[in-house]
Formats: C-alpha cells, sequence, structure tokens
C-alpha cells in the first residue's frame, strides 16, 4: 500500500500520515546512469547524483533505516499544515521526498475545474512538483537527487558535501546589494563552514524570484532581531563570523517558530533529528 506521509518542524518533529492509496510520483527511467555528486557539475536533464550505500551514511534519517509501518504514524492534525518540513511518498519501497517551501503554499481563492465549481478562500494549498527533490531505493541503498540545496533540511549535515565557496566567490556574496560590511569584517575572515553556507546560499537564493527574496528579508528580520539592518539601504549589517551564520541560515529558512509556547527557534544544519 501507499502511503503520502511528512515530517513536522522543530526538535520534538514527528512523522504524520496524510493520505494512503495513492500514487504521488513515478519512478524515473533515468536513474540507471548516476553521477557521483560533485558541486562543480552541471547535471543534463536525464542524469541524477546518487549516494550508495546511504544508511550508513550519518546524515541518513531512522525512517528511512527502519521498516515502514503505517500504524506507527498518526493521522496529520489541522495544526500540523502549518509546520511542515518535507513531504514523503511511501510507495512500494520507494521513498519520494518533497522539501516544503512558503513557495510551495498557496494561500488564494480557487475552484476545482469539474463539477460544480466551488469558491474556496479559507483551505490552503500544498503544490506537490512534477519531480521529487530526492528518492531512496531500500532495494539498493541508494539516495538520488538533482540539487543539494533541497535536501539540507531533510538530511540534516549533508550539507558537508557541499563544496567551500572560494575566495571570490566569497568576495562576490559579500558584495550583495543586501549586505553591507562593518568593522573591518571581509572576505578573508570567512571560516570553512561559512564558506559551506555561502555556497549552498548562492544556489539558493538563484532559485528565488525577486518577490521571495523580499520574503526571505523579511523573514531574517523578523528571526534575527539582534542582526542589524539598515532601513535606509535595506542592507543587514556584518560584522562577524556569528552575524554572517545568522543571516545565512536565514537563507535557508532554518528559523520557524513552535506552535506550543511560541518560542523562536532555528534548525542547526548539523543537528540529527532522532525521528
Amino acid at each position: 500500500m501507499n502511503y503520502l506521509v511528512a515530517q513536522t518542524k522543530g526538535k520534538d518533529g514527528k512523522i504524520v500520515k496524510l493520505i494512503s492509496d495513492e500514487v504521488i510520483f513515478n519512478l524515473p527511467e533515468d536513474l540507471d546512469n548516476p553521477k557521483t555528486f560533485n558541486s562543480d557539475y552541471k547535471l543534463e536533464d536525464d542524469e541524477w547524483f546518487h549516494i550508495p550505500n546511504f544508511s550508513s551514511e550519518e546524515y541518513c534519517i531512522d525512517f528511512l533505516i527502519r521498516e515502514f509501518i503505517s500504524t506507527d504514524y498518526d493521522q496529520i492534525g489541522r495544526d500540523d499544515y502549518k509546520n511542515l518540513l518535507y513531504l514523503c511518498s511511501f510507495q512500494e519501497d520507494i521513498y519520494y521526498f518533497q522539501k516544503i517551501t512558503p513557495s510551495l503554499i498557496i494561500n488564494k481563492k480557487w475552484f476545482k475545474i469539474s463539477g460544480d465549481p466551488v469558491l474556496e478562500d479559507q483551505s490552503p494549498i500544498i503544490v506537490i512538483n512534477e519531480n521529487p527533490d530526492a528518492i531512496y531505493l531500500k532495494s539498493n541503498d541508494t539516495l538520488y537527487f538533482k540539487k543539494i540545496s533541497s535536501l539540507t533540511s531533510i538530511f540534516k549535515g549533508i550539507i558537508e558535501l557541499y563544496k567551500e565557496a572560494t575566495q571570490q566567490e566569497t568576495e562576490d556574496f559579500l558584495k550583495s546589494d543586501f549586505i553591507k560590511l562593518e568593522e573591518e569584517y571581509g572576505a578573508s575572515k570567512v571560516k570553512t563552514a561559512n564558506r559551506k553556507r555561502i555556497a549552498l546560499a548562492m544556489e539558493t537564493l538563484k532559485e528565488f524570484t525577486p518577490i521571495e527574496k523580499r520574503t526571505i528579508y523579511s523573514y531574517i528580520k523578523d528571526y534575527c532581531e539582534n542582526l542589524p539592518f539598515e532601513e535606509e539601504e535595506s542592507k543587514f549589517k556584518i560584522r562577524n563570523e556569528e552575524e554572517l551564520k545568522h543571516l545565512l541560515w536565514g537563507i535557508e529558512q532554518r528559523y520557524y517558530t513552535t506552535p506550543v509556547g511560541k518560542e523562536k527557534m532555528v534548525a542547526n544544519s548539523v543537528s540529527k533529528v532522532e525521528l
């Protein structure tokens, strides 16, 4: 039987069931010639990166290691919808993952083009992409994916596969129109961890529209109240490694608010979530 489940955000995140007996994704026919991940390599349309022996990697999640038993998971609650991290469709021992981003949650008026049209305006829609962000085949213990930037919130620590930004890339990023360097902080002072985050953030920003970028900047301002922001110039003031780290975490949307207590938290990319 097929099941669509989801992981909720937070330290106490849980797996919840959405629907069953539905085919959400189809297995691509071009997984037969996978490439070893290299952040400098640009995939062709019919190519995928792969990580063999995935269950032995530190960033593999327990959810994939243990047997899938549907009764282990509760049905999704109404409040869970606003707190989803990713979807996973379990289909015949194959796991299909899709990261949930703000752009995939649509809050607009809509109606179905079938039967008698009924206008909806109180039911947000979660868009399911044509292709998943990642596919895990339990039969050969291999993870397949196109873009590693889509996986960092699903598999904590997988960012370690990502290359560091070069000196030139680091300098270019710090010259972005939303950044203002202060107190003699510059590219020469950026250490390895932030260079990896910069390389990832550059890929993430490429996928955003101008409107989505503005949304992200507002999101960062809301969560990083101690990160100086120059209103007149619309720039974040960066004076040290810590402030740069928080800015980069914001670009990757790692901040969230707990549903109980409304505490603002950050999901550290190197902290493994035990399910």
